[in-house]
């Protein structure tokens, strides 16, 4: 029955989205999960490679690549692609490759790699790219993620030095987390499908047009992601480049942009979510026969 249980939350997110009330839940459900995938984080050097950096370098520039062509057709387009391919990686892929018995310490470093530096160039590149006079306050995209990321670190850090025996029984538990991440998916799921019911009007075409651009970057980011890593990184690499933090750049295209960019990010979170829940059933279908 767990395999099917993020399918399931998916539907239910898309035919009865009554979880968009809820999404301020996301963000403190997303810290329990961290917290539990870095109980037994090893913090080493030795975890940094130059895949982290091309990760980051892919990001940045499909980014722009899709901006300048599609800017020659439709500039809405355009713009709704960079904000969508711009995304770093998102804070709950530590939690998913955690899920997959996988090196969550790859991910981590990537997450944070990804998240700093591209809420760096985020206030800098947007109002050259989009011609936005909005100001962008790099302390407003990159405290919340901070704040997000830290807390649970730090915790889990403290946790293992004060007192093994509980830190020890929390391991043990860390797997019932999987249903904090079906709850967070169909949240998410909701407020996504909420969106496309109530706010969208009219612009069919526009809308088919950024779900068919949104599906073409999920599909990228994976695949390239799969390659880069190599024998020893492919799920923590896919991961770390395809798992986008949506959120992020839905507040920031819902508060910088014109509303209807934010339909990139949107498509992406559900895009996003059937293909984690596909392959957390295919991962665990592979293991309950083992």
């Amino acid at each position: 029955m767990r395999n099917f249980l993020l399918l399931l939350s998916i539907l239910l997110g898309i035919f009865f989205p009554y979880g968009y009330s809820y999404r301020f839940l996301i963000r403190y459900f997303l810290m329990v999960l961290l917290f539990f995938s870095f109980l037994e984080i090893k913090v080493d050097k030795k975890i940094i490679t130059k895949k982290h950096f091309l990760i980051l370098l892919i990001t940045i520039f499909t980014s722009l690549i899709f901006f300048y062509i599609l800017n020659f057709f439709d500039k809405t387009l355009a713009r709704t692609s960079f904000i969508t391919a711009i995304a770093p990686t998102a804070i709950a892929a530590p939690v998913i490759i955690n899920l997959r018995k996988g090196k969550v310490e790859f991910v981590f470093f990537s997450l944070l790699l990804n998240n700093i530096v591209i809420s760096l160039l985020i206030p800098f590149l947007l109002p050259l790219l989009t011609k936005s006079n909005s100001y962008l306050s790099t302390e407003k995209v990159f405290i919340p993620v901070l704040i997000t990321l830290s807390i649970p670190f730090l915790l889990a850090r403290i946790t293992k030095i004060v007192s093994t025996r509980i830190w020890k029984k929390l391991i043990e538990w860390k797997d019932m987390s999987y249903y904090l991440l079906i709850l967070n998916v169909y949240i998410a799921t909701s407020d996504a499908s909420n969106y496309i019911k109530n706010e969208m009007t009219g612009k069919i075409d526009v809308v088919i047009y950024i779900a068919i651009i949104s599906a073409s970057l999920c599909i990228i980011f994976f695949s390239l992601g799969w390659i880069i890593g190599g024998k020893e990184y492919k799920a923590e690499a896919s991961q770390s480049l395809g798992q986008k933090n949506n959120a992020f750049t839905i507040w920031i295209a819902l508060t910088f942009m014109e509303p209807i960019t934010v339909l990139g990010p949107v498509f992406y979170v559900l895009y996003q979510n059937i293909y984690i829940s596909w392959v957390l059933y295919k991962y665990n279908k592979q293991h309950q026969k083992n």
